[in-house]
């Protein structure tokens, strides 16, 4: 309503979600599913057992809970927060956030009691998201196909990452500014192929170091491999002294 466009996307953690609930349900134990509280093979035999003695509890986790879980009792689902998904700016995050829908949907209701699944957003008309909920997800899978092929995104293209960190920003941003300008007559010898960046990455900054990165685009896999060679070499050529450390990624599966 104030019309601020810097919007962040914060998320509230298992841990203060769990705290929460406890808080307003305190006549119900609340199970936390996530790789602090489940750390052993017995931590996760002794959930089970407790959910399966029948008595009420409210269950709170990451994604590792929307798999592989048969709890025969659990009858709701809420999702929170499925926004950030929703507007990645991975174009893969559309693909993702429905899959996870549909796996963490499938824990409700398994048994002979029927399931509700509730999804807390800011965008309930969203297109992808009327359309996963509506007419599930092979249509949704259809949109998004004829979405990337309007766009020239995998599967009708390819990509490939050249990824640099490092803890000192301009380290790793001066890192591919080199490898760009070293691969320039070969890239422009190259029709087909596009370099985008260097930029920070989606996610700019993990564990310390700064993270920078170019992404090669290619009309086709064949035409991004006639380039690959001499990305390769230059890998080999620049120095990576002190913490800088370069990657390349082909048919990165993210990203971030």
């Amino acid at each position: 309503s104030c019309d601020y466009s810097e919007l962040t996307m914060l998320g509230a953690g298992t841990q203060r979600i769990s705290d929460f609930l406890e808080k307003m349900f305190p006549e119900f134990p609340v199970l936390r599913v996530d790789r602090d509280a489940m750390r052993s093979a017995q931590q996760h035999a002794a959930l089970q057992r407790q959910v399966r003695s029948g008595q009420a509890a409210i269950l709170v986790g990451t994604q590792m809970l929307a798999k592989g879980h048969d709890f025969p009792n659990l009858t709701l689902v809420g999702v929170l927060d499925v926004d950030g998904g929703l507007l990645s700016s991975d174009f893969r995050g559309l693909e993702r956030t429905a899959q996870l829908i549909t796996q963490v949907a499938g824990r409700a209701g398994r048994a002979d009691r029927a399931g509700e699944v509730i999804l807390q957003t800011r965008r309930p008309e969203h297109v992808a998201l009327q359309c996963l909920v509506q007419d599930g997800y092979d249509a949704l899978a259809d949109l998004l196909l004829a979405d990337r092929r309007n766009a020239s995104l995998p599967p009708f293209a390819a990509l490939a990452n050249i990824s640099a960190e490092s803890r000192q920003s301009e380290a790793a941003a001066a890192a591919l500014q080199t490898l760009l300008e070293n691969i320039g007559s070969r890239l422009a010898q190259t029709p087909g192929v596009e370099a985008w960046g260097p930029a920070p990455a989606p996610m700019p900054r993990r564990a310390g170091r700064h993270r920078h990165q170019i992404i090669l685009w290619g009309t086709s896999r064949g035409r991004l491999q006639a380039l690959l060679p001499a990305v390769r070499a230059q890998l080999d050529v620049i120095p990576q002294r002190g913490d800088l450390r370069l990657y390349l990624d082909v048919d990165p599966l993210d990203l971030y």
